[in-house]
């Protein structure tokens, strides 16, 4: 019954060793380029809409 107190111990260090390892950014699988160009267009979509709402806002306040 020892041995496997034992087995039991030496798995929850190992996993335990696992859980606790170092892992780099780096490491993390690349961001398809397909997603990077949406995410940028999404962006540029946004970013004109602000813009054209901030237009807006002081045509608004020009005509107050």
């Amino acid at each position: 019954m020892a041995w496997l107190t034992a087995l039991i111990k030496a798995v929850l260090e190992w996993l335990t060793a696992e859980v606790k390892k170092d892992t780099k950014a780096s490491d993390a699988d690349a961001i398809p380029e397909a997603t990077k160009r949406s995410w940028a267009d999404r962006i540029r979509e946004q970013q004109a809409k602000m813009e054209e709402q901030r237009k807006k806002n002081e045509e608004d306040s020009d005509a107050n």
